[in-house]
């Protein structure tokens, strides 16, 4: 007879087959060992994806789910308070994890990812199939979605789950929800609009680990954790691309002009008025490779980072961009 943990997951994992689009942003997956594992973006590679393991079985692991203890790579308790592990430290523990995955030189974009074959997965669990569970599991939750939908505007079918609740893990009343929305490009701006106007509330505002999320938020005391994903492909700017090291340290300046893509992973910001290693330069893209950044900056804001001068080459043009993996890398003036 099948224990809790393998019901949960009997009903909230889905098949490899249901990724239609293939492997995309903030996917979880669900390993043949038991592991967890986490996507970042639209760049993967064939047969494969990059991502970390999160979550990995460890008796002695300090995270349970469903009976069953888990070692955690990006969250540890310290004098009582839990903090997020930095990235450099995750990426060491991935090895320690899975002592076979491949050392050999990674693209410069996945500095803290590591490459895993598709067939090492069980499955995945699907955003809009896993929020479809979590509602018919927790009424609670299934009240706030059905809610937010209706007072957003936004149709049950544009929204996905991510983070714990992918697999089933929510504690009613009031556990925090990793949403994903997905829209076109227009329709996304419209709701990162009204999450602004809502957030003008302090109340409705989130801080957590020291700092504000500008695209989290509170609704019916339920913590949302903002994710937003591109429904089109053609919107998508890096799915199919090569990036090509030309300075690998720079120091630069600029105030971000263009923001259409602040809220989704990678980042993107065009900047104006920049300034590399103290020469003035045309506008250029500027991708942040760092997921905790999502929807952190806007037009008007003021950027000083050190980072990589790349090459981008995507099926529609080649041009030159700068490139950051890692939030401390970046100096914000606002």
């Amino acid at each position: 007879m099948a224990d809790l943990y393998d019901q949960m997951m009997g009903r909230f994992l889905s098949p490899l087959s249901s990724l239609q689009r293939g492997v995309i942003d903030a996917l979880y997956f669900l390993r043949r060992d038991g592991a967890f594992v986490f996507t970042e973006g639209y760049l993967h590679p064939s047969g494969g994806l990059m991502g970390k393991v999160m979550l990995f079985p460890d008796p002695t692991g300090e995270v349970d789910i469903f009976g069953r203890r888990f070692k955690s790579s990006y969250k540890r308790i310290v004098d009582g308070q839990v903090e997020l592990i930095p990235h450099a430290d995750q990426l060491a523990v991935q090895f320690e994890f899975t002592p076979s995955l491949s050392r050999a030189p990674r693209p410069i974009h996945e500095k803290y990812h590591v490459e895993f074959p598709l067939s090492d997965f069980a499955g995945v669990f699907e955003h809009r199939h896993s929020l479809a569970a979590a509602r018919q599991t927790y009424p609670s939750l299934d009240r706030a979605i059905q809610s937010m939908s209706r007072a957003f505007g936004i149709p049950i079918a544009r929204l996905g789950c991510t983070g714990s609740t992918c697999y089933g893990k929510y504690e009613e009343p009031g556990d925090d929800i990793d949403l994903v929305f997905y829209g076109t490009i227009a329709e996304n701006a419209r709701i990162l609009r009204q999450i602004k106007e809502l957030t003008k509330d302090p109340r409705k505002r989130v801080v957590e680990f020291g700092r504000l999320w500008p695209i989290r938020f509170y609704w019916d005391s339920i913590m949302i954790c903002s994710f937003f994903n591109y429904d089109r492909d053609d919107e998508i700017p890096l799915r199919d691309c090569r990036m090509e090291v030309l300075e690998e340290k720079v120091r630069a300046r600029g105030v971000v002009d263009d923001d259409v893509h602040s809220i989704y992973m990678p980042s993107i910001l065009t900047l104006t008025r920049l300034a590399v290693d103290g020469e003035k330069r045309k506008d250029m893209d500027l991708i942040i490779y760092d997921g905790s950044l999502r929807g952190e900056y806007y037009r008007g804001d003021e950027l000083e980072f050190e980072g990589a001068l790349v090459r981008v080459t995507t099926p529609r043009r080649e041009y030159e961009a700068l490139l950051v993996t890692l939030r401390d890398e970046i100096a914000d003036r606002r």
